[in-house]
């Protein structure tokens, strides 16, 4: 991508700080019984008393997801660490540490305010909350081609299409109820209301790569797209544009609706099975100013001809004319050119969870699996998990667990401090075992933190 798309990068980062949080709650609190927050992953899951969220502080989230980490690009050799692309370094080696999508997704969320009571027959929530997504998706033939380029014979194809960094930001007010319908089944579901206060994303749609003995040639096709807040510069002659700058618009970026749905079935004395969808639903941004390539720019490369030659009568070099000509094709083959506004239409990252939870010594300990697919967004993620669940205190809860998923494995814990009008929780999912010194995470970077204050009020209520 040339400098254009490279802003967009900034900008997503810049947008993620500014925007705001996200409100995400971590897979491990799913069998805890009185963590005020479990029902974002499960309508259903309800809690024995009512609460309210200290503003701000209710339920505070950062999250990393990586099927990547320092140990994919970074190797020892001797007393220096060398990049993935020395010499010393073979392409098998590295290429085994890919696989056909590679991502790296950071959340970041933050309750504005959350409480919920029970009336009505059940218990109702209010939630009112930020959210940010943002995430770099890329093939591996990317780094393929990055690392091998073209085969010693034959013809070399890559295709590097997809290659997509994007940021959605957006406020989301959710209205649930949760009930029991007898003494086994319980059903909860959600209303979602979003704001849209921000989105950027950039993209290469398709990226063909094809080089031989005899020539290399590029087709590719892109775009680029940003809401108010990002204000593109263009060449008021050509359309390309040159540069961007972030605006003072911080107005309505768009609309969206979405609905969660939850079940709880108590199979025997003990077991009790789950099964949620959240976040059914999409996303409307509005007058999304856009970019695009030029479809029918191709390169082509033959080969340098008159090397060695002398200046014309000019004084140019024809060698240096097509130095000259092969950057000016790369330049135009990466440009992208004003193509007015749009709306765009996404739909929500929806995720499905299924549970199990067994319970022994009058429920001081169970045991819980747990599997969560999310089929939205860019890349579909599926995770399992098993949990042990420890009660022996009714103030004191700790969950202790392990997960298995596509963006590799790790395990993870989460307390939760529970006296009588006071609730304090803060964990992790995904502990990263080991980091560099600069605190980053060797393997995988996965890695997740969340806490949150809140206080109970009202009759308990038996769940």
């Amino acid at each position: 991508m040339n400098h254009n798309a490279k802003y967009i990068v900034t900008i997503c980062a810049g947008l993620m700080l500014a925007s705001g949080l996200s409100a995400q709650t971590l897979n491990s609190s799913y069998f805890m019984e009185k963590m005020t927050n479990r029902n974002k992953l499960n309508p259903a899951l309800k809690t024995p008393t009512g609460y309210v969220s200290l503003p701000v502080l209710g339920n505070f989230y950062l999250g990393v997801n990586s099927n990547l980490g320092l140990g994919t690009f970074l190797y020892p050799r001797g007393n220096e660490l060398v990049t993935f692309l020395h010499e010393s370094v073979p392409a098998d080696e590295f290429l085994g540490k890919l696989t056909a999508n590679n991502t790296v997704e950071l959340d970041l969320g933050m309750d504005i305010i959350s409480f919920g009571f029970w009336a009505w027959g059940g218990q109702n929530t209010f939630n009112l909350a930020l959210k940010s997504q943002t995430g770099v998706y890329m093939p591996k033939e990317i780094f393929q081609f990055l690392k091998t380029g073209q085969e010693a014979t034959g013809v070399t194809h890559y295709d590097m299409s997809n290659i997509t960094v994007a940021t959605d930001n957006y406020l989301e007010l959710a209205l649930g109820h949760a009930r029991d319908i007898n003494d086994k089944l319980s059903v909860g579901a959600k209303v979602k209301v979003l704001v849209g206060a921000a989105h950027a994303e950039a993209r290469i749609d398709r990226m063909d790569i094809t080089m031989s003995q005899d020539e290399w040639s590029i087709k590719q096709s892109g775009h680029i797209q940003a809401s108010s807040l990002l204000q593109f510069e263009t060449d008021p002659e050509t359309g390309e544009i040159t540069d961007y700058d972030i605006g003072d618009n911080f107005g309505v970026g768009g609309f969206g609706l979405g609905f969660d749905l939850g079940a709880t079935y108590e199979l025997i004395d003990n077991l009790t099975l789950s099964a949620a969808l959240t976040d059914i639903g999409f996303m409307n941004w509005n007058n999304l100013t856009r970019g695009e390539t030029d479809p029918n720019n191709e390169f082509l490369y033959t080969g340098f001809d008159n090397i060695g030659a002398e200046d014309d009568e000019n004084g140019e070099n024809p060698f240096d004319n097509k130095v000259d000509e092969l950057q000016d094709d790369l330049e135009a083959l990466a440009k992208f050119y004003a193509s007015g506004t749009k709306s765009a239409t996404k739909s929500l990252r929806t995720t499905m969870r299924i549970g199990a939870e067994y319970s022994i010594l009058s429920d001081k300990i169970s045991f819980g699996v747990l599997s969560t697919t999310r089929f939205g967004g860019y890349r579909t993620y599926a995770e399992g998990m098993a949990a042990v669940n420890f009660r022996p205190l009714s103030a004191l809860h700790l969950t202790l667990n392990g997960s298995v998923s596509n963006m590799g494995s790790s395990v993870g814990a989460i307390l939760n401090i529970c006296a009588p009008g006071f609730n304090l929780f803060f964990g992790t999912d995904y502990f990263a075992t080991k980091y560099s010194t600069q605190f980053i995470p060797i393997n995988h970077a996965r890695a997740n933190f969340s806490f949150g204050i809140n206080f109970t009020f009202g009759k308990k209520h038996e769940i």
